[in-house]
Formats: C-alpha cells, sequence, structure tokens
C-alpha cells in the first residue's frame, strides 16, 4: 500500500520540478534579453536623456517663432514664381540658387504660408534627416565596428535594430538642440535646408559602404541628393569631395569603378531635378548672368571678413569643436578602431568650415553645416566607445570601458543640454488666433534693429486694401516679405536695396587688410548700379506701379530713412518718383506712397 501511494507522490514531485526549472529558464532567458536590450539601447538613451530635459520647451517655442528676413525673401519669390508667373532671376533679381526657392515652393504647398506650420515642417524634417543618419552611424557600428570577443556584445549584435533606434533617438535629440540654440533669424535658413540633403547623402553613403543590401541604390540616392544641394550654393560641392575621398578609400563589396558610376549617375540626377527646377521657374541666362558675372564683380565686395576673423574671433569655440571632433575620428580610424568608412563624418565639419572661410561672410547661419557635422561626428566617437566596451569581458577593464562610455555619452548630451541654456525665442503663444499672433504685442520679441515684423504687417494690411490683386508694388529696402504678406508682387526685379546702392560693395571689407575694390572694380560696380536704376526707371514709367514702399533702418544703405536713401542713391528715377507718389502712411519708417490718382 505504501508502494502504491509512492508512485502518484514522486511523480507529482518531479512534474513541478521539471516546471520550476522551465519557469526559472524562462525567466533567466528573459532577463537575459532584457539586459541586452537594455545594453543595446544604453548608449542613445545616455545621449539623449540630459537633452530631453529642455528640448520639448525649445521645440515649443522654436516651432512659434515668425519668419526673419531671409526666411520672407525666399516666401516671397517662391510665391510670385509658383503662383504669379514672375521668372525667378529676369523678374525678381536674386543671387542665390534655385534651390532655396524650390524647397519654400514646397514648403508653401504643403501650408508653409502658415508660419507656424512653416516652422513645424522644418523641425521635422531636420529631426529626421538627423534620426536616419544616426541610424547609419549604428547600423555600421552593428556589422562589424569591433570584433565580437564576447558573448555580452554578440547579444548585442543580434539586437541590431535597438542599437540603431537608439542612436537615431541620440542624433535626433542632439542635432535638434544645437540647431534650435541659432534661434529663429539663423534657423530655416539656406545652409540648414541643404544640411537636409547632405546629411541624408552621408547616411545612405555610410549604409552603403556598411555592406548593406542593394549598394548600388543606396550609392545612386547618395549621388543625387549630394549633388542637388550644389545648385543651393556652389561651396557645397567641398562635401561631395569628402564623400567622394571616403568613397574611394573605405572598403566595400563591389568595386571602386562602380561605386563611382553609381554615386555620378545619382548626381546627375540630382542636378537635372535642380535645373529643372530651374528651366520650369526661372531665367537660365539671367542666373548665369548673377552666378558667374555679377556675383565676382560686386557682390562678393559686401561685408566680407578675414578667415581669422570668422573662425576663431567670432565662432572659435564652433571652429576648435571642429576641427578636433574631424581630428579624433582621423585617428580613431589610422589606430584601426573605427572603420575607414567613418573617415565620412570627419569631412562634414571640415568642409563646413572650408564653405564658411570661401563665402567669406561669417553670418552664423553660415555654420549649420559645421556644429551639425561636429554633434554626427562627436556621436559616432561616443558609438564607437561603447562597441569596443560591449566587446570587452566583464572584468575590472571592461568595467571601466563601460564607466567611460557611459560618462562620453552623457558628457555629449550635457553639452547639447547646455547649449538650450538660454533659450533665445519668447514663451509659446497663450492665445492662437489670428489677431493675437498678428498682434504688436506678439511680434515685439522678433524685431531687431533693422526688422520690423509689425510695421511690416501693418504697411502690408495698408497696401492690400488700396491696391488690386493683379496690381504689382515697388519696394526700396530689403524687405519683400511685405508684398508677400500684402499677396501683391514687385513691380521690377529690384527687390534688394543692393542693386541700387552699391556703398557696401565700394567700402568692402570692414578690416583694413580685407577685401576691397579696386579703382576699376569700383567703377564696374558703379557701372551695374546705373544700368540697374535706368532699367528701374524704364519699368515704373513703362507700368507706374500703385503703390511704393520704402523699408526704412534697412541693412546695406546708407540712411535709416529709406526714402532719403533712395532719393541720394538714385536721383533721376526719385525725381520721377517723387512727380507721381506722394506718402500716404509711415508705420515705424516704413513709409507707403501712393500715386497721386490713387489718393
Amino acid at each position: 500500500m505504501a508502494l502504491e501511494n509512492s508512485f502518484p507522490t514522486e511523480s507529482g514531485e518531479k512534474i513541478r520540478t521539471q516546471s520550476r526549472s522551465r519557469v526559472d529558464r524562462f525567466q533567466m532567458a528573459y532577463r537575459a534579453r532584457l539586459r541586452d536590450a537594455m545594453r543595446a539601447l544604453a548608449p542613445g538613451i545616455f545621449v539623449a536623456l540630459p537633452v530631453m530635459v529642455r528640448l520639448p520647451e525649445a521645440l515649443a517655442r522654436a516651432s512659434w517663432a515668425t519668419l526673419g528676413r531671409d526666411h520672407g525673401i525666399f516666401q516671397y519669390i517662391a510665391w510670385a514664381a509658383s503662383r504669379h508667373g514672375q521668372v525667378m532671376y529676369r523678374d525678381v533679381r536674386d543671387v542665390n540658387g534655385p534651390l532655396v526657392p524650390m524647397v519654400h515652393e514646397i514648403m508653401l504647398a504643403l501650408g508653409g504660408a502658415n508660419e507656424h506650420r512653416f516652422r513645424v515642417i522644418d523641425l521635422v524634417v531636420t529631426g529626421l534627416t538627423a534620426a536616419f543618419c544616426g541610424g547609419a552611424i549604428a547600423y555600421c557600428g552593428a556589422i562589424g565596428e569591433a570584433p565580437a570577443s564576447t558573448s555580452a556584445s554578440s547579444r548585442v549584435r543580434r539586437m541590431p535594430w535597438l542599437r540603431i533606434a537608439s542612436m537615431a533617438l541620440a542624433a535626433w535629440a542632439i542635432v535638434i538642440a544645437q540647431y534650435v540654440a541659432y534661434g529663429s533669424w539663423n534657423t530655416a535658413q539656406r545652409e540648414s535646408f541643404f544640411d537636409w540633403f547632405v546629411v541624408t547623402s552621408m547616411g545612405l553613403e555610410l549604409l552603403a559602404l556598411g555592406r548593406a543590401s542593394h549598394p548600388r541604390a543606396l550609392l545612386f540616392g547618395a549621388g543625387a541628393t549630394s549633388a542637388i544641394a550644389w545648385l543651393g550654393k556652389p561651396t557645397f560641392i567641398l562635401f561631395t569631395l569628402g564623400q567622394l575621398f571616403t568613397l574611394f578609400t573605405g572598403d566595400m563589396a563591389v568595386s571602386k569603378r562602380t561605386r563611382f558610376a553609381w554615386f555620378f549617375s545619382g548626381a546627375a540626377i540630382g542636378v537635372a531635378t535642380a535645373v529643372a527646377y530651374l528651366f520650369g521657374r526661372g531665367d537660365v541666362v539671367a542666373w548665369a548672368r548673377i552666378t558667374f558675372v555679377d556675383i565676382p564683380a560686386m557682390y562678393r565686395f559686401i561685408w566680407p571678413q578675414s578667415p581669422n576673423t570668422i573662425l576663431f574671433l567670432y565662432y572659435g569655440p564652433t571652429s576648435m569643436s571642429a576641427i578636433a571632433a574631424s581630428v579624433a575620428i582621423a585617428v580613431l580610424v589610422m589606430t584601426q578602431r573605427m572603420p575607414r568608412r567613418m573617415l565620412l563624418l570627419a569631412t562634414m565639419p571640415l568642409a563646413g568650415l572650408a564653405s564658411v572661410v570661401i563665402q567669406a561672410k561669417g553670418f552664423p547661419y553660415h555654420f549649420h553645416p559645421v556644429s551639425l557635422g561636429t554633434a554626427l561626428a562627436l556621436l559616432a566617437i561616443v558609438h564607437c566607445a561603447w562597441v569596443h566596451a560591449d566587446a570587452l569581458k566583464l572584468n575590472a577593464l571592461g568595467i571601466g570601458a563601460r564607466a567611460g562610455a557611459t560618462a562620453l555619452a552623457i558628457a555629449l548630451g550635457v553639452r547639447a543640454y547646455s547649449a538650450l541654456e538660454r533659450l533665445p525665442y519668447p514663451p509659446v503663444p497663450i492665445a492662437r488666433d489670428p489677431a493675437s499672433l498678428e498682434s504688436e504685442e506678439r511680434l515685439l520679441p522678433f524685431e531687431r534693429v533693422d526688422f520690423f515684423p509689425f510695421a511690416l504687417r501693418q504697411a502690408a494690411a495698408f497696401v492690400a486694401a488700396r491696391t488690386t490683386p493683379e496690381e504689382a508694388v515697388q519696394t526700396y529696402g530689403m524687405d519683400p516679405y511685405v508684398l508677400f504678406l500684402a499677396n501683391r508682387k514687385s513691380a521690377t526685379p529690384y527687390i534688394y536695396a543692393y542693386d541700387l546702392n552699391v556703398d557696401a560693395a565700394l567700402a568692402g571689407s570692414p578690416e583694413p587688410q580685407g577685401l576691397h575694390p579696386t579703382p576699376e572694380q569700383a567703377r564696374t560696380i558703379q557701372a551695374m548700379r546705373d544700368d540697374h536704376e535706368r532699367d528701374l526707371l524704364r519699368r515704373l514709367e513703362r507700368t507706374p506701379p500703385p503703390a511704393f514702399v520704402f523699408v526704412g533702418r534697412s541693412p546695406l544703405m546708407s540712411f535709416p530713412d529709406a526714402v532719403t536713401d533712395f532719393h541720394v542713391h538714385c536721383p533721376t528715377a526719385a525725381a520721377w518718383v517723387f512727380e507721381h507718389y506722394v506718402e500716404a502712411a509711415n508705420f515705424d519708417t516704413i513709409r507707403v506712397w501712393l500715386r497721386r490718382d490713387r489718393l
């Protein structure tokens, strides 16, 4: 009897033991996978966490920033070319490449006439392109940046998408943080738009060099997105040269001949896209003359500064950080801590600095590629440290390496956090109805010594009420945004005061040793100005506009009063204007003159 009762008891105990064993193994496996997942996510999380303390507020404030002068210029050019049939470079004289109005036209099609939506689109695209490149950096590490000498490292490598997502988050956080720190005036600028294409191209090239599937298609896309930026500013060919250098030196399954064939095929498509837009919206001959004749003859003499002043006097910390990040990556590649393909990230900060020097103006937004490239290079260094720390055994050396990698990641996050210490934006508006958003109180924080957004809106409303949509209006100053706000096109191609007042070009650099025109060059500049005034007067006489808007206190004028400046520098045209027009309104030195028959 005892034997009969013992079998079920022993059998039940055995089943319970086996069940507990299975549960324990499941729990152990679950905990191991959780540890591996956290290890895969760790580098990006450690970078992003410090930034996230301030980033949401910074994004909210930046998204409600009004547009400044340059944004308004290109909003007008894109609007006039796309919706009112004006031909760029012929009917609207501009010195920038066709990629700029092309981007603005796309923004307008997406609802970018609304300033808040314009800002949101800009922030979203900037963040997405940065995240894509950050993910590409992680992918290149996940497929073999360092030898997998431990089981922990190999387990992380079996979870590459978590590491990729982690690094994408980190790239988004640090790039957006340094970006919004530029403030409303210097974001959504030309260089920041061109960065979309450069960063996307770099990510595609990293994936191709990292032995991703379909490398030829990736190289084709890299070429297309890199080359289209040439039609924004010619200096952006420097970034392509950096990519070609990396493409030549990097290790890849396909031959060098095949790499360059696919890259240049894509580049041809990228250039063709911008050129097709130029043919569709602009005058190619006028663009070529402005780009290759007028800019070297006159525009390069406006506010030029020496490389030493730009790089080290005004932007020393930014320049030194860029150089240090590039040198660090080069050293890691030479010591075989990084694969050769990662040299691509070292080229962007250096190409950005070279672009700044060539342009010779030293405007803050010229440094967008520099600071963005530096952020991505530093992120790659952090990822390299984590990859090598993961490959070490969990001994004293391994623990120290992991602690160092963690500290490096947190330091990068704190660096981005500190960029947001003083947010250069007013608080998010509470009332968001159109009247409140366009009020003087709301727009006052965005005023500058030479830019008055509320007065521009007052003048635009005044002009719109006294002219018809079919009529054109002339301006003198630097703010054709008033035409965009009034929904009126320009009566002549001259939307910039510096085409009619060349004092800044004749003066040259503010530095004694800087660039100045020779006497012969000065005569050429003066002759260009005289031609512009004669052409302006012919057009005004042929079709007198109903209104003439003088935007006072504009840059590149010699007098704060625009009427006086116009009178002194365009005396012949001014005499005709004063005969046929009379002042009807003055909005904080923005003076609106109406044709006498319109009074």
